[in-house]
């Protein structure tokens, strides 16, 4: 494949500062050339297109036969733990200012890291709880923050002076949670940032204002005084992936920024089956682009990025996908340590019908959690996986092993139908709430019945949770049905309609 153009691209965005010598410049233009030459081994698609960003990515690579398994799984989750979580809830806060105009950040570089890193004790830390709530649950996968973009790892990593070492005495947390993984059944997924601002920290501005940028001193210099990202710190970056790839073997790895590898050097050296999301072309902390190394799906962040007519050209072109959305109330991806807004979930119904719309339209929901810094989960997070439990004893069916339909422009409401076509699965709204005309119910007609268009013909309509029959009215193959309240959890209910086998085309 072509990637010339990326790699351009790329060079003219890393390219050095006027500012230095003819020495200093020669010798950063070499390194320069070898990161290109790094990023001119990678494989994959590009960040191009005609969709919006996250969901791009042409030429995605080929799943192997063990792992199709992803295509069916429906729901995984996505687990934000670590030093982030011990008070900010983001390491974001080193970055964004405190308010609209200021010149000082949310937290500064060191505070950000003291409190974090002094908070966050894992002493209550057992992911079997977890895992076995998820299983239970319906969770078919996890991923953990392995390393965020705040470069602490949760394993005594031998490449980084930050992780697990620098506060809990070298406790691996990896390792029971590794354990817990396998023993439910459930495949394993590490997220791992390619940015660290830690490693990267004399190579990168946190903040620009007024012409002038914050460097991690706390100091406003010329953006030119910043120095490129050294090759040596990428092939630091580059042995702690190595490392924790040839350790624990994950099913996948989920970029959020990468580092110039390719699918030989990972993949083929660890798990040839592994898969990778395609948020690996950002290499440099202040997010230069390049070329993917090597994806096979994409990511979208948050519901508001799922829409019909991006997704039905991802299934047009065969591009797998999930979308990452949290269930935790709070600032960023992690508990928030310095509030109590992370011990709430958002309402559950409307994330079980945000579940159904993305099946629906042939994708994978990332739920993500929130566990507190000393590694409990808030006791919400419990209650909702016991919803979800009583939910899939009776509907699971519908979410697993399906194909989807062309909601909204066949129906009024997510359709998800078997492998076979005979049995369609009609996802009834929960009923009125304050999201009803937010994004999950886009398209969803509130105080409607249900209609459905271009429907084969029926040989029985019931209720999935129950079996009882429901009624409804059949003409010129459109089905309508009265819409069912929620049930007494507040989650939407499951219609089943078996199709004449002798009309399924």
């Amino acid at each position: 494949m072509n990637i010339l153009k990326p790699i351009l691209i790329f060079l003219l965005l890393v390219v050095t500062s006027k500012g230095y010598s003819q020495k200093k410049e020669k010798k950063t233009t070499n390194e320069q050339k070898e990161i290109a030459d790094l990023a001119m081994k990678m494989e994959g698609g590009h960040n191009s297109g005609d969709l919006p960003w996250r969901l791009t990515l042409s030429n995605p690579l080929e799943m192997t036969e063990n792992a199709q398994w992803f295509n069916n799984a429906g729901l995984g989750l996505f687990i934000h733990w670590g030093t982030a979580a011990g008070y900010y809830g983001s390491p974001w806060v080193m970055r964004r200012p405190k308010e609209k105009g200021s010149d000082q950040p949310m937290a500064s570089y060191q505070e950000y890291y003291e409190k974090s890193i002094q908070r966050f004790t894992a002493e209550n830390y057992d992911p079997s709880l977890w895992m076995n709530a998820a299983k239970k649950a319906g969770f078919k996968y996890v991923v953990l923050t392995a390393k965020h973009h705040d470069g602490y790892t949760l394993w005594p990593s031998k490449h980084t002076d930050l992780g697990v070492q620098k506060n809990l005495e070298g406790r691996d947390l990896l390792q029971p949670f590794v354990k817990a993984v396998k023993n439910e059944g459930l495949k394993l997924g590490f997220y791992f940032s390619g940015a660290d601002w830690h490693l990267d920290k004399e190579y990168m501005s946190l903040m620009k204002y007024k012409g002038k940028v914050l460097n991690w001193k706390g100091e406003y210099v010329s953006e030119a005084s910043i120095p490129p990202l050294p090759v040596k710190i990428l092939k630091q970056k580059k042995k702690i992936a190595f490392e924790l790839m040839k350790a624990y073997t994950p099913d996948i790895w989920w970029w959020d920024s990468g580092l110039p590898v390719n699918f030989k050097e990972t993949a083929l050296a660890y798990n040839p089956d592994m898969l990778f999301n395609n948020r690996g072309n950002v290499y440099h902390p202040d997010f230069e682009k390049g070329p993917y190394p090597g994806a096979h799906f994409v990511t979208p962040e948050n519901f508001h990025m799922v829409k019909w007519e991006h997704m039905k050209k991802l299934k047009a072109n065969g591009v797998k996908w999930e979308v990452c959305m949290s269930l935790n109330k709070g600032y960023g991806w992690f508990y928030e340590g310095k509030s109590n807004k992370s011990e709430s979930i958002r309402n559950m119904g409307d994330i079980l019908f945000a579940i159904a719309r993305v099946r629906c339209w042939g994708g994978n929901v990332l739920l993500n959690i929130k566990p507190r810094p000393d590694g409990s989960l808030p006791d919400e997070n419990y209650v909702m996986f016991s919803k979800m439990e009583r939910w899939m004893k009776h509907s699971s069916q519908s979410i697993y092993e399906v194909e989807g339909t062309h909601f909204p422009e066949q129906s009024n409401v997510p359709i998800t139908t078997s492998l076979d076509k005979k049995v369609w699965y009609v996802h009834a709204r929960p009923g009125e709430s304050k999201w009803q005309k937010g994004p999950f119910y886009e398209g969803c007609s509130p105080n409607q019945p249900i209609a459905i268009q271009n429907v084969p013909k029926v040989l029985s309509v019931t209720l999935l949770r129950t079996g009882a029959k429901v009624k409804y009215q059949y003409n010129d193959r459109e089905l309508i049905i009265d819409n069912p309240p929620a049930n007494k959890d507040g989650l939407h209910e499951v219609i089943k309609v078996v199709i004449d086998p002798k009309s399924v085309e």
